[in-house]
């Protein structure tokens, strides 16, 4: 029970980033295709329990092929440099606009984010297991207090496009954690990788889907930076912020510790590792975190179509060199 319980909370708190948080994935990937993206959340459900599964349970052969293929490294430091930049974006956005603390706590999450890059998934169990449930609930009342009933609206784009933006989605948001997940697997039994997969996407997909209804009943909300921030006020305002701050550290910490997986097939050091796992990140998250996720995640799902590929699905003995 002990072994699920973390092992869902550090699939959950890999997913739950700064774009899942705020509804901007949900707004860039779904609700703008209107209320046809009630069905296509519907099956991201199945397409997230599929997929967890199989990482869950091709964990040795995913380790292996990540640290034997330079390709697969490179290509999984490109996104990860995306969605770590994105952590980083999201993060400064709900931090206290005092220089001081705002100087401080990201000074500690780059001493967090070293110590994970040494310890990996015992720290991401350790912290998720700590914040995951936290913001579990804090954004089931989020949602809740932005509810304002279903609604129904026309305004939608070519259904094929919705179906494929579907698809992008789930290998985007498991494409650079599938490590994290295959490495968690190793420990489970078959009967806990199921109810560990069923567990994590049916949370994940209600969060989804609940956005989704704020989102279509406030169509006004899907072309903003942080979509919930916005509709929240008073304590849904404040938990809000909170939901987003946890939610990027424990995805950020995951994508240290495969990034720094990754790195290490170019033989490079633990100081040149912090430097592109850490610092390049900050760098780019200065583009804003909106830009981000509207225009690099699209193109990060389409490079981590390719590693699943190579990781997952390449025949052995095919691996890239």
């Amino acid at each position: 029970m002990k072994k699920s319980f973390s092992a869902i909370m550090i699939i959950i708190g890999t997913v739950i980033g700064s774009g899942f948080a705020s509804g901007k994935e949900v707004a860039v990937f779904f609700s703008r295709f209107g209320s046809i993206s009630y069905f296509f959340i519907s099956l991201t459900f199945f397409l997230f329990f599929g997929i967890i599964y199989f990482f869950l349970s091709r964990g040795e052969r995913a380790l292996s092929r990540l640290t034997s293929s330079k390709l697969i490294s490179f290509l999984c430091v490109i996104i990860s440099l995306i969605f770590t930049s994105s952590m980083f974006a999201g993060t400064i956005n709900v931090l206290p606009q005092n220089l001081f603390l705002r100087v401080l706590i990201m000074a500690m999450l780059v001493l967090i984010c070293i110590v994970v890059a040494k310890r990996g998934v015992k720290s991401l169990a350790f912290i998720n297991s700590l914040l995951i449930p936290i913001t579990i609930v804090a954004m089931f009342v989020v949602l809740i207090s932005g509810f304002d009933g279903f609604a129904l609206p026309t305004f939608h784009q070519n259904g094929f496009a919705g179906l494929f933006f579907a698809l992008l989605y789930a290998v985007l948001n498991f494409s650079i954690s599938s490590v994290v997940i295959a490495e968690t697997g190793q420990t489970l039994t078959k009967k806990q990788k199921a109810c560990v997969s069923f567990v994590s996407s049916f949370v994940l997909s209600a969060f989804l889907m609940l956005t989704n209804v704020v989102l279509l009943a406030n169509p006004e909300l899907i072309a903003l930076p942080m979509p919930l921030v916005s509709v929240s006020t008073g304590l849904a305002g404040v938990l809000i912020k909170f939901v987003i701050f946890s939610g990027c550290i424990t995805t950020l910490f995951s994508l240290v510790w495969t990034t720094r997986l990754a790195l290490e097939r170019f033989g490079l050091k633990m100081s040149a590792i912090v430097v592109v796992a850490v610092f390049l990140p900050i760098a780019v998250s200065l583009l804003g975190f909106g830009q981000i996720v509207s225009f690099l995640y699209p193109f990060a799902s389409i490079i981590g179509a390719l590693v699943l590929f190579c990781v997952f699905l390449l025949p052995k003995g095919e691996t890239p060199p």
